[in-house]
């Protein structure tokens, strides 16, 4: 039951420069965060797959959810806090970020019209039930 999750978040570079005081600008100018970016755990039973992700001071409306091609693409963006505006120049450390984030998951064989998903205290939670596996059934062939 053991299924390979790829996570292609472009995590190759912003891994380069990780530290805990830098974070690498993307190609749009957008600033990701080194670390903390929806940080995800998956579960896969013989039914379902069920992610949680942690997405805390997203809106519900910023987040969209799609899959396609046996992939699953969680993304949304956050606005800029402003709810501490530095005027004097007091600041010495800022880690709450803001910007658009992206991350893909490989899950094969979903039953797309039965994916439900739920947001709730900054943890998105999806169920992705897994497509009917018929069962081969035996059949005879004779030999003429």
């Amino acid at each position: 039951m053991t299924n390979e999750i790829m996570d292609r978040p472009n995590d190759i570079m912003r891994n380069w420069f990780n530290d805990q005081w830098s974070n690498f600008p993307t190609f749009f100018g957008d600033s990701l965060p080194v670390t903390d970016t929806l940080k995800t755990d998956i579960k896969e039973s013989d039914k379902d797959y069920e992610l949680h992700v942690d997405m805390p001071a997203f809106d519900k409306k910023n987040i969209d959810i799609n899959y396609q091609n046996n992939t699953l693409t969680i993304s949304g963006h956050r606005d800029s806090f402003n709810d501490h505006e530095d005027k004097k120049g007091d600041m010495i450390m800022n880690e709450r970020s803001s910007g658009r984030f992206t991350r893909q998951y490989h899950l094969p064989a979903v039953d797309q019209e039965k994916i439900k998903a739920t947001y709730d205290k900054g943890v998105l939670e999806i169920v992705l039930p897994k497509m009917e596996q018929k069962k081969a059934s035996e059949h005879h062939i004779e030999i003429n």
